[in-house]
């Protein structure tokens, strides 16, 4: 069980890594067997493999008082997050330093065997990290690493699924890396409630017909190294269970400067062609297309209604019956990329779709993306799957203006059920469906800059 607030995470200091020249004591080197590697790792040194791909991790137990963590950075611009034991609360960062460096974690541990979890915050444009392993005590070692999750899910993404700017002060910019926090992005914390093993392929900009850049991503996401086009990943390394696809958003912005501009026939063709790329290589697995929570699911907006026109001409055409669409609805109230608070509602609302489309049991009740902040709570809606009516109870811990407003799966919204000032308290809300068709719907609780989202299901 993970168990951390998330709502700490923003406001607790987080203890930065001394640089320090050497630890006495034993160095183990990132060869041993005893090292767990996760992600799109190139192991062509084996003592020296390379990590690029947000969310990469490391995992290993390790013996004694004592670590520190060996790196060789290609730029000094890369994150890490380090986690000792489980106390995912209180993680060291790692704020790379160019060039071959050790990070001093801690001196003071308890002289007993530990667990280690090194995490890649940051998207592979802030340069490549060799991990060159570890400094334990004076004749310690390593032991056995946990074992492995059973299932698997890859994500194929832009900023939204790299983190982008998620650590960030609301008043901040988005664009500033040591900010960008893959560890709390919504695929990370989905992959955590179904006890999954998690692999990111993302690039901040990237779109399926245009990019920010001169690259889209059927020429980036089979890669290995992803800045060389001839370096190819290995896809029978890592089987996936489940595949979920977050790309559109960039598009949605920048169609308008292709020449021809593309009508709606070529925009979902260009999506269900992706589409078709990535089962190719994945041919077992449930796809999820989805899109959010940016404005490409605001209302009105047309590219959730494309996506679901290519997934479903790909179940006529190709006769695929293994996907499925799930947008992230978009908060009026809010602008720039999701932040923490956002990705812990869209990863409880990823993970309860694909529970439901696949039958896996979630840890739902996880403390770490499950706990309520502390000033206000949404309650899950009762009775679930519910025709035609269902109760919604909410908790506000101050007076402010609170907003309920209930979305499709398509991210539009149907109906605003409170949108009043509210004293402090605990309040119910009955929301009658008896015109809407079955499905699954969802309901947000919007209070200041605080929003929770809940799936709900009609079933008629």
């Amino acid at each position: 069980m993970i168990r951390n607030n998330v709502k700490s995470l923003l406001i607790i200091p987080i203890f930065i890594f001394i640089l320090i020249s050497k630890l006495n004591g034993t160095t183990i080197t990132a060869d041993n067997p005893n090292f767990q590697f996760n992600g799109r790792i190139n192991f062509a040194v084996p003592d020296k493999p390379v990590i690029y791909w947000p969310g990469t991790y490391i995992k290993a137990n390790f013996e004694g008082t004592s670590i520190a963590v060996l790196l060789n950075d290609s730029t000094g611009q890369s994150f890490y997050n380090v986690f000792i034991d489980e106390d995912y609360e209180h993680p060291y960062l790692i704020d790379c330093k160019a060039g071959i460096n050790s990070y001093a974690i801690s001196t003071t541990l308890t002289d007993t065997v530990h667990s280690l979890l090194i995490f890649r915050r940051t998207e592979a444009s802030t340069g490549s990290t060799k991990f060159l392993g570890i400094e334990i005590g004076d004749g310690k070692t390593l032991h056995e690493p946990p074992a492995r999750h059973e299932r698997k899910i890859l994500f194929y993404g832009d900023s939204i699924t790299c983190g982008m700017g998620n650590e960030a002060p609301d008043s901040y910019a988005d664009d500033n890396l040591k900010y960008e926090n893959n560890f709390l992005a919504y695929g990370a914390v989905a992959s955590r409630l179904l006890n999954a093993e998690y692999m990111c392929i993302a690039k901040s900009g990237i779109g399926i017909m245009i990019s920010w850049f001169n690259m889209v991503m059927s020429q980036y996401y089979y890669r290995l190294d992803p800045e060389k086009p001839d370096s190819n990943w290995d896809f029978s390394q890592f089987i996936p269970d489940v595949v979920v696809i977050n790309l559109f958003q960039n598009d949605s912005w920048l169609t308008y400067k292709l020449n021809p501009v593309p009508d709606s026939t070529q925009i979902t063709k260009a999506y269900a062609d992706f589409v078709r790329e990535i089962r190719n290589h994945h041919p077992n697995a449930f796809i999820v297309c989805t899109l959010g929570s940016m404005d490409a699911t605001k209302t009105g907006s047309r590219w959730p209604g494309y996506i679901k026109n290519a997934v479903e001409n790909l179940r006529v055409e190709d006769n695929d019956s293994n996907i499925g669409t799930y947008f992230f609805p978009f908060s009026s109230t809010w602008t720039k990329h999701p932040r923490i608070r956002h990705h812990k509602e869209m990863g409880q609302n990823l993970a309860a779709y694909i529970t439901e489309k696949t039958g896996w049991l979630s840890d739902v009740e996880n403390s770490y993306v499950a706990q309520a902040p502390t000033n206000f709570q949404l309650i899950q809606n009762y009775p679930n799957p519910f025709n035609p009516s269902t109760t919604i109870e909410y908790l506000i811990a101050k007076p402010g203006k609170v907003k309920i407003v209930i979305y499709n799966a398509l991210g539009s919204e149907i109906q605003t059920i409170v949108n009043e000032y509210k004293s402090a308290g605990s309040y119910k809300e009955v929301f009658n469906a008896k015109n809407l068709s079955s499905g699954i719907y969802y309901y947000q609780l919007i209070c200041e800059n605080n929003i929770q989202t809940k799936p709900m299901v009609l079933l008629k």
